[in-house]
């Protein structure tokens, strides 16, 4: 009996034969796009933060650059505004400066400060204080063992309550002298009427035939009911805090130069210069200095609690 023959996978196949060299069925492939490595959940949750904060960035810069473009847009308008409004009168006062023609064609008037009202305001807040200076001319007043004059004291009193008083802003001193002439006591008092002062205060120095009287002694009309009372007790109060004499306190005597004042009237009588001892004390001049503070104290104070 004759066996079959199996395919022998050394014998040679006969040319132009394929043969299969593999008992298993060869296998079909199908072509696939490459594609991107997939992320895992940590990295599209830190992918999706990341673009959140980016956005929020994002819209925070676009509001700040908004809001900083309104704020120079207002800026801008306001200065345009403004130097618009004043190149006019920029432009014209360089030229009165310079010598140039003066345009007042486009001047703001409604918008500009008038100067003669700004005056009238300065000077309605300005206290007018008038003080007189005792004696003067051919009337000496009291003289001293070596011949000064109570007129020239007073003058030397006053001069220095006025550079006190000057020392403030607000107060416009009048002497009614500055230097040895006589004034009547209607003189005196017509000045003060017609420089409108707020106050009138005399200044005068004492004396009596004992030689013992010492002491400051400030007087007021005893008809006087505008405050003049009132402005005494201060005066006084404040010259014996300023200078050791004798409080003799305040009276009221028929005073020609304080009748019928339409503004609080005051006579100071400084001290004694019948008294040795109180004689050298107004001639001196640290005393004299104290005095004069204590009496422009006295005024202050009376102009400030009228306020």
């Amino acid at each position: 009996m004759t066996k079959k023959r199996t395919n022998n996978p050394k014998s040679t196949p006969n040319k132009g034969t394929r043969t299969n060299t593999s008992n298993k069925r060869p296998q079909t492939r199908t072509a696939q796009r490459p594609t991107k490595p997939r992320k895992n959940k940590r990295q599209k949750g830190l992918h999706r933060k990341k673009s959140s904060i980016k956005r929020k960035k994002q819209l925070i810069v676009l509001v700040v650059l908004i809001a900083v473009i309104s704020i120079v847009g207002f800026i801008g308008k306001k200065t345009y505004d403004f130097v618009s409004n004043i190149w006019p009168n920029v432009i014209s006062l360089k030229n009165s400066m310079t010598g140039g023609a003066i345009d007042t064609s486009h001047v703001n008037t409604d918008e500009q400060y008038d100067v003669s009202d700004e005056k009238e305001a300065t000077l309605q807040v300005r206290h007018n204080v008038f003080i007189d200076v005792g004696c003067g001319g051919n009337e000496t007043g009291y003289i001293t063992d070596d011949k000064t004059k109570e007129k020239d004291l007073n003058l030397v009193i006053a001069k220095k309550v006025a550079k006190e008083l000057n020392k403030q802003e607000d107060i416009n001193v009048i002497l009614s002298r500055q230097e040895d002439i006589y004034m009547s006591s209607d003189e005196r008092k017509s000045l003060a009427e017609g420089q409108e002062a707020e106050v009138f205060v005399s200044i005068h120095m004492a004396a009596e035939s004992s030689g013992k009287a010492t002491g400051v002694e400030t007087i007021y009309s005893k008809d006087a009911k505008d405050g003049s009372g009132d402005f005494a007790s201060l005066m006084q109060t404040s010259i014996v805090a300023f200078v050791k004499a004798e409080n003799r306190g305040t009276n009221t005597y028929d005073m020609s130069v304080l009748r019928d004042n339409s503004m609080p009237s005051i006579y100071i009588q400084c001290g004694f210069l019948s008294n040795s001892t109180e004689e050298k004390n107004l001639k001196d001049e640290t005393y004299q200095n104290e005095l004069a503070k204590g009496i422009a104290q006295g005024i202050l104070t009376y102009i400030d609690a009228k306020k």
